[in-house]
């Protein structure tokens, strides 16, 4: 120590060296003591040691771990031995490092479920409980595995629905609607909500029902309805006895079935109008049929130039009232190798279901086999044109005899057919639209003339009747002036008929003066033309007495008449060419020379048109 040391420090650092080094903890403190022996003790505070070179290694004072848990917390806490506790606040926990492994808080797991929830709660055991809202549980991680709060699936049926419910262990339920049930998953596979069938007055569906049937039913329905030899057999087994009782499990509809606890399955038919809920041991008959299919839709009817698929259609509810069905029949041949697609509407009525069931599983696949056989057995013994001509017999019924027998075999009536036209090759089909457009186009101007003469002949009938009438009006219009100026006039005419009379007479004499004068006139030029017309006459006849002369002097002469007359009727030549053939005149004489001549006329034009040789 130097001098400058306080006394105080001085006297601290003697007490320490001889007394030891004090330790002091207060609450929130405690002393870890390690002693030379290896033991290690803890002194919680509030605490006062010295240390003690002598006893201990190491003391140390250290502050305290405290774990505070409000209300919403816990403390976990983990011993150094293996063991877990929890304390639910509000609480504290001091941390011992020799006794506590580790201790920790945490909020407390709480799981809330409203009235709507339901806790599922798995526990370490592996039991699993459902707790049914409203209910509160904290999770214990040393005695649950986990809880789910989830809501609870409630199915509701309606009056015009069911619930279909599903058991674990196979059973199944139907409850009829107003109803309401809870998932419970423990007891439940499904549930679902199925709406009854609605029926109306024209619809129906087959229900089959299965029941067990007792030993003792079994026995007394047998003893009533089987032969004696046949119970005989049964009581008494033979070696014929098992052919028997093989017939009497094979007996149609399976009614009868010698064995104890054998299943019946029983069918009726349900028709509307009707709401029908089946029960737990009923189901209903699904229909597959042909049919055609539309955006993704099986339809029944189908529409013009559809193709029929099979089990296009799944049903359940039979229609039974007058329904009809596009069809077309497609490589129909002809005689003469023809090939066309013959299209028909088919009209049916399903009359009787349970034959429609024992004969048939697909009726409209039935209907298209037997009507496609129809249609090719008509088309086969006819060409092309004749099948034209007589395609109206496609509209009777009487044409359709396979088709007929099968849907009366099947409960069915065939209630007519409509042949809809047919189609062809693209080749085919044009050359006979271009006939038929022939045709058409000729009948459609003539239909157009006819009609442009029939306007044409109603228009001038209408203009004669218009025409009459006009005339008929201004008749009765004149009629009626004429009959108002004849009274007007009546007293005028009186009074003149005296002076009238006097004119006519006047005028009487004078004309007949003027008629006198004319006729003479006539006369006159009457006799002056018959004369002239008899001076004329005169000398025609003395021209003809000259030229008859004139003729006859020719002819003594020697000319040719006929040559002459004809010469001077031809038409009068470009130019004239004479030979004489020497003394002899026309006819030569023996020994004369006769003339070689080769005349070349000119034609038009200047050319040479002809030779002429002689």
């Amino acid at each position: 120590l130097d001098q400058s040391t306080p006394i105080e420090m001085v006297v601290h650092s003697f007490l320490k060296c001889v007394l030891g080094e004090p330790n002091c903890a207060d609450e929130d403190q405690f002393i870890l003591v390690q002693h030379i022996d290896g033991r290690t003790e803890l002194v919680n505070g509030p605490a006062f040691l010295r240390t003690n070179r002598m006893k201990h290694r190491s003391v140390e004072v250290r502050p305290c771990e405290r774990y505070v848990a409000r209300e919403t917390e816990l403390v976990e806490i983990i011993f150094r031995d293996g063991r877990t506790e929890r304390r639910f606040g509000p609480c504290t926990v001091t941390r011992d490092p020799f006794v506590h492994e580790r201790v920790k808080t945490e909020t407390i797991p709480r799981y809330v479920a409203d009235a709507n929830e339901r806790m599922l709660v798995k526990m370490r055991s592996g039991d699993v409980k459902l707790e049914q809202g409203p209910c509160e549980i904290v999770l214990d991680p040393t005695v649950h595995e986990h809880i789910k709060v989830e809501s609870i699936k409630r199915y509701v049926a309606e009056p015009q629905q069911y619930l279909l419910v599903t058991h674990r262990d196979g059973r199944k339920d139907h409850m009829r609607g107003p109803a309401e049930l809870c998932f419970n998953p423990f007891e439940h596979f499904e549930v679902r909500v199925e709406n009854a069938v609605r029926l109306a007055a024209n619809e129906a569906v087959v229900v089959y029902r299965r029941t067990t049937t007792s030993t003792a039913a079994v026995w007394a329905r047998l003893d009533r309805e089987l032969a004696p030899e046949v119970k005989e057999a049964l009581l008494h087994p033979t070696s014929a006895s098992p052919a028997i009782a093989d017939a009497v499990d094979e007996e149609p509809g399976g009614a009868i079935h010698a064995h104890s606890g054998a299943l019946r399955v029983d069918r009726r038919l349900v028709h509307g109008p009707a709401v029908f809920m089946p029960e737990s041991n009923e189901w209903l008959h699904t229909f597959s049929w042909h049919g055609s299919v539309r955006d993704g839709r099986g339809s029944k009817t189908g529409y013009a130039g559809d193709v029929k698929v099979p089990h296009a259609l799944n049903f359940q509810v039979l229609r039974i009232m007058p329904d009809q069905m596009y069809y077309s029949v497609r490589d129909v041949r002809t005689l003469d190798d023809a090939s066309l697609t013959v299209h028909l509407m088919l009209f049916y009525e399903l009359t009787d279901i349970e034959t429609m069931l024992d004969a048939t599983n697909d009726l409209i696949g039935d209907m298209c086999s037997a009507t496609s056989a129809d249609v090719i057995t008509f088309a086969a013994s006819l060409s092309y044109e004749m099948l034209l001509g007589r395609s109206s017999q496609l509209s009777m019924v009487d044409s359709f005899p396979i088709l007929k027998a099968r849907m009366e075999q099947v409960g069915c009536k065939l209630l007519k057919v409509v042949y809809r036209g047919y189609s062809a090759s693209a080749q085919l089909q044009e050359m006979h639209d271009e006939a038929i457009a022939s045709r058409t186009r000729i009948r459609l101007e003539s239909d157009q003339a006819r009609e442009e003469q029939e306007k044409r002949t109603m228009e001038l009938q209408c203009r004669q009747e218009r025409s009459k009438q006009e005339l008929e009006l201004e008749e009765a219009t004149q009629r009626h002036k004429l009959s108002l100026a004849a009274l007007a006039k009546e007293q005028d005419r009186s009074l003149r008929d005296a002076d009238h009379q006097q004119q006519l007479k006047c005028e009487h004499d004078k004309h007949q003066a003027e008629m006198a004068h004319k006729r003479a006139e006539h006369e006159e030029e009457t006799r002056a033309m018959r004369e002239q017309a008899q001076v004329r006459m005169e000398l025609l006849k003395a021209e003809r007495e000259q030229e008859q002369a004139r003729y006859e002097a020719l002819k003594n002469m020697g000319v040719d008449l006929t040559a002459y007359l004809t010469a001077l009727a031809a038409s009068k030549p470009d130019a004239h060419l004479r030979i004489d053939g020497g003394p002899g005149g026309d006819s030569p004489s023996a020994g004369a020379i006769v003339p070689n001549v080769h005349v070349n006329v000119p034609g038009p034009g200047g050319g040479v048109a002809s030779s002429i040789a002689a």
